[in-house]
C-alpha cells in the first residue's frame, strides 16, 4: 500500500519504478528470445546431423548392390552354356534354350533381379528371362553397338512386360561390356536388371522417421529411385537445392531451403563407389514437433521471472528513492508551509531550484567576463590598466598573440543587412573561430567591434603553431561558404607578458592595414608588415602636375595613365596613413582647380566633396583608384550639346531597362553599368545629374509605384507584392513604401479604396 501511494504521488518514484520494470521486461524478453532461437537452431542442426548419418548408412546399399552385381556377373561368365551362347558365330536354338534355363535358374537365386539378358553381337540374337526380343531392346543394343553410350553403372529405365498388356517395370540396368571385362566377346554383353522397388525398400529400411522424401539421383540429376514412384526417372537438376548439391565439393552435408514455399531441411550423401547421391528432405516444422509446448513453457517461465523481478523492482525503487526523498522534503518544506500539503512535481521543483542557482551564477560570471573583456579592450586601445592585478587568474600561459579578423566590404554589408543581422553575422564568426581554434590553442574573444573581431591566443611555445595559418584559412573558407563574406586576417607578434599584449594588438592592426595595398581576403603576419619597404614617402608632385595638365587638355586617356602613375607611387610607399594623406592632397588640388563655385562646375564640386567625405571608408587602394578614374573621366569631358544628347539617350535607355526589369531582385547599378559598358561610379553620377536622384532611389521609386498599383488592383498579400516588385526584404519594403507615401502598405490599400486617385508624396 505504501508503494502504491508513492507511485501515485511522487513523479520521481513513479519514473524510477517504471524504469526498473521496463528494463526487467526487456532483459527477460531478450533472454528468452535468444534462448528460444538458440534451441531452435541447435535442434535443427542436430536433426540435420542425424539425417546425414542415416543417409551415410544408406550409401552402403550402393556398395552392397554393386558387389552383388559383380558377383552375379562373375558367376554368369563362368558358365559354359552362357559363354557358348555369347560366342556362337551361328544361331543355335538348343544352345539358346540351355542358356535361357541357366539364366532362369540363376535369377531365382537373386530375388532382386527382375530379368537377365544375353546379347550375341555376331548373330544379333538377344536371349533373356523376360521374353523380350532384340527389337524390344533395340534402343539399348543400338546405343552400345554404336559406341555412343557405354554403361558400366546403374541407370534407370522403364521396360515393357510382354506378358502384361500396357504394363511396364521400373528397373535399374547394369551392363557388362568388353570395356569392363576383357574376357567377354567384343560384340556381346550381359544385361542385368534390378527391381527399383527392391532398391527403394532396401534404403527405406534405413530411412529416418523425420524424412518426408528419400531418393537417389545420379550425377546428372536423374532420379534412380524415389519414395514417390511417379518421380522415377525425372530429372531434378533444375531444382536450386539439387544444383547446390551437385555443385558442392563436399561428400555430405545438410542445409535449410524453401521447397514449394515451405522451409525444409535437406541432407545429402554422395556415394564413393558409384555416381549416386542419396538425398532426404524433411519439413522444418515437422522436425520440431514439441516447439509449441516449448513456447508455452518459455512464456510461463518468463512470466514467473517477471513477477519475481517486479517485486525486486519495488524493493530497489524504495531503496533508491529514500535519499532523494529526504532532499525533496527539504526543498518542498518552504512551499508546503505556504501552499499546504499536496502533490508536487519533483522534476519541476528540482529544475526551478537549480535553474535559479544557475541563473545567479551565470549572471555573476557574465558580468565578470564582460568587465574583464572591457578592461582588456581599453588596455589595447591605450588605457593604463594593471593587467597582472586586474586579471590575476586568467593567464594560463606566459606568451600571447593577438589575431584580428576584419570583414571585407563592410560598407556593402551594412547597406545590405540590418543592424540585427550584422550582429548575428559577427556572432557567427566568433563561434566559427572559437570552434576551429580551441582544439589547438587556448583562445579568448577579446574584441567584437564594428567589422572587427579580435582573438587573444595564449601560447605555450615562443613561436606560433605551424597549423595556425591552415586553421585561419579554414575559418575564412567557412565564412565565405555560409555568409558570402570575405575576411582579412592579421596576426600580431608573439609577446611574453600580459603588459605587452597591446604591442601584439598594434602589430596585428598594422598587418590588417596591408589590405589597403594587397587586397582583402588574405592572411598577413607581423613579418609582412615589417618587411614592407619604404621606397619613397614624398608626395608625388610631378605626377599630380601631369595629371592636372591632362585633365585641362581634356585628354582622358593620358589623364588615366598619369593617375595610374600616381597610385603606383602611393603603393610603393607602403604606409596606409601617409597614402590617405596624399590622396587628400590630390583631391584638394582637383577641388581647387575644377570646383570654381560656378553653376557650371556645381556637379564637379559635389562630386569631389562626396569623394573626400567617403575616402576613409575605402578598404583598398584599388577601390580608391577606380573611383578616381571615374572622377578624372568626368573632369575631362567637355559640356558639348552632342555629348549631352548622348547622355540623355543613355539615361532614357537605362530608365527603360529599369521599367522592364524592376521585378528582378538582382537589378543593380553595377549590373546596369555592365550592360551599358560604363563604370559603376560614372553611371551613377551621370544618372543622378540627369534624373536628380540616385539610381537606387529611382529603382526603389519604380518598385514602390508598381507595388502601389498592385495594392489597388489585387488582393495579393503584401509580402507577395514585395517579392513581385523585386524587394525580398519585407521590412525594407515597408520602410521604402512609408517613406514615399507616408502610409504603410496596409493603410494605403485601405485608403486607396476610398481615394482611388491617391498619389505618392515625392
Amino acid at each position: 500500500m505504501k508503494a502504491r501511494q508513492r507511485i501515485i504521488r511522487y513523479s520521481v518514484y513513479r519514473q524510477m519504478f517504471l524504469t526498473f520494470v521496463l528494463l526487467t521486461a526487456i532483459v527477460i524478453a531478450v533472454a528468452c528470445g535468444v534462448l528460444y532461437a538458440l534451441f531452435s537452431v541447435s535442434t535443427a542442426k542436430e536433426v540435420g546431423r542425424i539425417a546425414e548419418s542415416t543417409l551415410r548408412q544408406n550409401s552402403f546399399v550402393s556398395v552392397v548392390i554393386r558387389d552383388q552385381i559383380r558377383n552375379l556377373g562373375d558367376q554368369l561368365l563362368n558358365d559354359s552354356d552362357i559363354i557358348r551362347t555369347m560366342y556362337g558365330k551361328e544361331q543355335d536354338r538348343l544352345q539358346e534354350y540351355r542358356a535361357y534355363s541357366r539364366l532362369r535358374s540363376i535369377q531365382t537365386t537373386f530375388p532382386y533381379v527382375q530379368f537377365i539378358g544375353l546379347y550375341n553381337g555376331f548373330t544379333k540374337q538377344y536371349t533373356n528371362t523376360l521374353g523380350l526380343t532384340a527389337k524390344d531392346e533395340a534402343e539399348l543394343i543400338g546405343a552400345i553397338e554404336s559406341g555412343s553410350r557405354l554403361y558400366f553403372d546403374f541407370f534407370p529405365r522403364a521396360v515393357s512386360d510382354p506378358l502384361r498388356t500396357k504394363a511396364s517395370r521400373n528397373v535399374l540396368t547394369f551392363v557388362l561390356t568388353p570395356g569392363a571385362y576383357p574376357n567377354l566377346p567384343s560384340k556381346s554383353m550381359i544385361v542385368i536388371n534390378i527391381d527399383e522397388d527392391y532398391v527403394q525398400r532396401l534404403i527405406g529400411g534405413y530411412k529416418s522417421g523425420n524424412a518426408d522424401n528419400l531418393y537417389v539421383i545420379n550425377d546428372n540429376g536423374t532420379v534412380m529411385t524415389h519414395t514417390d514412384p511417379s518421380q522415377f526417372m525425372d530429372n531434378l537438376s533444375e531444382l536450386p537445392y539439387v544444383q547446390s548439391i551437385l555443385g558442392s565439393d563436399a561428400d555430405s552435408g545438410y542445409f535449410t531451403t524453401p521447397i514449394d514455399g515451405k522451409k525444409h531441411i535437406v541432407s545429402y550423401v554422395k556415394s564413393d563407389s558409384m555416381n549416386w547421391v542419396f538425398i532426404s528432405t524433411s519439413r522444418y516444422d515437422s522436425l520440431l514437433k514439441n516447439m509449441s509446448q516449448l513456447r508455452q513453457w518459455t512464456l510461463f517461465i518468463a512470466l514467473t521471472i517477471f513477477a519475481l523481478c517486479f517485486v525486486v523492482s519495488v524493493w530497489l525503487t524504495n531503496r533508491t528513492f529514500n535519499p532523494l526523498r529526504n532532499l525533496l522534503d527539504k526543498m518542498t518544506a518552504p512551499q508546503q508551509s505556504k501552499r499546504g500539503a499536496g502533490n508536487l512535481n519533483e522534476f519541476e521543483l528540482i529544475d526551478s531550484t537549480f535553474s535559479a542557482i544557475t541563473e545567479r551564477l551565470s549572471v555573476m560570471e557574465s558580468a565578470l567576463s564582460v568587465a574583464r573583456r572591457a578592461d582588456l579592450l581599453r588596455y589595447m586601445k591605450g588605457s593604463q590598466v594593471d593587467m597582472l592585478h586586474k586579471f590575476p587568474v586568467s593567464w594560463a600561459s606566459s606568451r600571447f598573440s593577438v589575431v584580428l579578423l576584419e570583414i571585407d566590404g563592410l560598407k556593402e554589408m551594412q547597406l545590405k543587412h540590418s543592424a540585427k543581422t550584422q550582429s548575428a553575422i559577427q556572432y557567427a564568426i566568433c563561434n566559427v573561430a572559437q570552434e576551429v581554434l580551441e582544439s589547438h590553442v587556448q583562445i579568448k574573444i577579446v574584441i567584437v567591434e564594428e567589422g572587427e573581431i579580435g582573438l587573444l591566443l595564449q601560447l605555450d611555445e615562443p613561436n606560433l603553431p605551424l597549423s595556425l595559418i591552415g586553421l585561419l584559412m579554414e575559418i575564412q573558407s567557412h565564412i565565405r561558404k555560409y555568409f558570402w563574406i570575405s575576411l582579412t586576417v592579421g596576426i600580431g607578434r608573439v609577446v611574453s607578458s600580459p603588459e605587452e599584449i597591446r604591442l601584439s594588438y598594434q602589430s596585428a592592426k598594422a598587418c590588417t592595414a596591408l589590405r589597403f595595398f594587397r587586397g582583402g581576403g588574405q592572411i598577413f603576419e607581423y613579418g609582412d608588415a615589417e618587411d614592407k619597404p619604404e621606397e619613397d614617402s614624398q608626395y608625388p608632385q610631378v605626377e599630380e602636375r601631369r595629371l592636372l595638365e591632362a585633365i585641362r587638355a581634356g585628354n582622358s586617356r593620358k589623364a588615366a595613365d598619369e593617375l595610374e602613375q600616381f597610385v603606383r607611387r602611393l603603393d610603393s610607399g607602403g604606409d596606409y596613413h601617409q597614402s590617405l594623406f596624399h590622396l587628400h592632397q590630390l583631391v584638394t588640388g582637383l577641388y581647387r582647380q575644377f570646383a570654381t563655385g560656378s553653376r557650371k562646375e556645381a556637379a564637379h564640386t559635389e562630386m569631389l566633396l562626396e569623394f573626400m567625405k567617403g575616402l576613409p571608408a575605402y578598404e583598398t587602394l584599388e577601390g580608391i583608384a577606380e573611383a578616381l578614374r571615374d572622377i578624372v573621366t568626368r573632369l575631362c569631358e567637355q559640356p558639348e550639346e552632342a555629348t549631352q544628347l548622348q547622355h540623355q539617350e543613355l539615361i532614357d535607355s537605362v530608365c527603360a531597362r529599369v521599367y522592364s526589369n524592376y521585378p528582378n531582385p538582382d537589378l543593380s547599378l553595377e549590373r546596369m553599368a555592365g550592360e551599358v559598358n560604363l563604370s559603376r561610379g560614372y553611371l551613377g553620377k551621370l544618372f543622378k545629374s540627369y534624373k536628380g536622384v540616385s539610381f537606387n532611389d529611382f529603382l526603389n521609386g519604380v518598385r514602390v509605384e508598381e507595388a502601389a498599383k498592385l495594392l489597388q488592383e489585387t488582393e495579393l498579400p503584401i509580402q507577395t507584392i514585395s517579392e513581385k516588385v523585386g524587394i525580398f526584404n519585407t521590412t525594407y519594403f515597408y520602410t521604402l513604401f512609408k517613406k514615399r507615401y507616408r502610409l504603410s502598405p496596409a493603410q494605403f490599400r485601405s485608403r486607396a479604396d476610398e481615394y482611388p486617385n491617391l498619389k505618392s508624396e515625392d
